[in-house]
This record gives C-alpha cells, structure tokens and sequence, in this order.
C-alpha cells in the first residue's frame, strides 16, 4: 500500500506565470502529488474482495482506458478521510498505481462520492469550480467519473477517467463508462449477497450444533441433577448449557422450593404443593 499524506502541490512556474500541464506526464502528475510526502510500503490487503473480482476489475480499467484513449480509467474506493486507488489502468502510462492513498480534500472523486452524482471536467483550467483545486493545479485537467454503490446505497467509491490535457470525452464514451459502472455495481450486489447468505449459513451451523448437543440421553444425577458430560465430569446443568450452547440462565425459585425453603413469606399463597 502507499499512503500519501501531507502532500505539496506543485504548480510549475516561469517567473510570476503559471506554467500550463498539458506537457505534465500521467507519472509527474503523481509524483507531483506525492510530493514532500511519507510513502509507506505495506503488505497490508487491500481489501477483503475476492481475488476473482479484483482480477476482473483490473481487466474493466484497462478495457476502459483502451476504449477511451485515456491515459488512466481508476476504480477508487473511498476510506475516509483517504481515498484509496482500489485499481489502476496499466495499458499506457502508470499515472496513479493501485494502493495508492491521497487525502480526500480538492478531489474530483470527493465531489462524485459526496453528491453520488456523475462529474464530467473537460478542463479545470477553464472552470472556475475546479481551477484552483489540488488535483488541477498538479496537471489532472479532464476528468469523468460515477459514483459506485453498494446495494443499500452507500458509497463504495468511484470508477473515473482523467487525462492530463483538456478532453471532453463524449456521449459514446460517457456511456460505455457509464456501463462498467453497472458491471462494477453487479459484483459489489454478488459480494455481498454471498457475505450475507455466509453468514445466515454460520447461523445456521451454530443452531444445528446446539440441536445436536440436545439429542440424545443425558446423564443426570438424581440428586442434585449435575450432568454427566462426555468425558465423565460432573457439571452443574446450567455450566453443562452454557458451556455448548448459547442459552443464557436466570434465577428464580418454583413455588414447590419456596413453600418448602421460605414458608413464612407465602410467596405463592395460591400455589398447591406438587405431590
């Protein structure tokens, strides 16, 4: 993983002018954003998503930026207050390597994440909404982006395309974006369809476990009702459940022990003694 923190904007300069992006590599343009920062080198996973979709994610960036004649398509998912570069096209130039991490403020993707609303950018210089933002400053000037749901509507992240030159893009491509973004929501909806139908399926082994613990002849002492347990110690019933079970015990007293242990305070006046 790499983590990008405190970054320093870099906008290049020619005495009091700045100096126009379109000449700024897709590598510059991260490097620029990265920075004066720490980057950190981790094994930590990225992310608990099957490797099959993952792989299959990889190959929808790459497919995109192929389509697109773009120099990068990113599926980002968002981690507040970080934004996660989830996948990376690598058809042309590496411009932002998947496990790369940026803090969430001046981003296109912030906006998308934040409205769950499409965002199209032809060129931030000639916005006033986005020409002073970080990620115009350091040569990121066209981008398109959609907002990636969860089944319940939360925000997984965003999938998008950015080029550092001006680019409009157009309906054919906005459309084809728009397609992988329906492709990409599909295996959010399997994924966690499977998590929950796991998890319902871990119910339901624990329940049979505990239907199984009741089958059978239990050793019970006829005195003081201990149970004999498989490998011959004696446990208190409630120790024995408890112990293979999620039942949980409260006390109280039957009305039989509370005339024969407590007569004075007739706690069950109404009760008849069982013979």
């Amino acid at each position: 993983m790499i983590r990008v923190t405190n970054h320093k904007p870099v906008l290049a300069r020619v005495g009091s002018c700045a100096v126009r992006t379109e000449s700024i590599s897709g590598m510059q343009v991260y490097q620029h954003i990265s920075s004066g920062a720490d980057i950190l080198a981790s094994e930590e996973s990225s992310s608990a998503l099957p490797e099959s979709i993952v792989s299959t994610w990889q190959k929808i960036v790459n497919a995109a930026a192929n389509s697109l004649g773009t120099p990068c398509v990113m599926i980002n998912r968002i981690t507040p207050p970080e934004l996660e570069v989830f996948r990376s096209s690598t058809v042309s130039e590496h411009m932002f390597p998947a496990g790369a991490h940026f803090p969430m403020a001046g981003l296109y993707c912030t906006h998308v994440a934040s409205e769950k609303q499409y965002l199209s950018v032809p060129n931030a210089l000639k916005d006033s909404r986005w020409a002073d933002s970080l990620t115009a400053k350091v040569g990121v000037i066209a981008y398109t982006g959609y907002p990636l749901l969860w089944p319940d509507g939360r925000v997984f992240g965003t999938l998008c395309t950015v080029d550092t030159k001006e680019n409009s893009w157009g309906p054919q491509h906005e459309e084809l974006l728009f397609t992988f973004k329906l492709s990409i929501e599909a295996h959010l909806a399997m994924y966690r369809s499977h998590e929950e139908l796991t998890a319902k399926n871990r119910e339901l082994m624990a329940a049979l476990d505990e239907v199984k613990v009741l089958q059978g002849l239990l050793p019970i002492c006829t005195s003081c009702k201990k149970i004999r347990d498989d490998n011959g110690y004696w446990m208190k019933l409630e120790a024995y459940f408890s112990s293979r079970t999620s039942i949980e015990f409260s006390h109280g007293i039957c009305p039989d022990c509370a005339g024969l242990l407590y007569p004075e305070y007739h706690l069950y006046s109404d009760h008849q003694p069982v013979a």
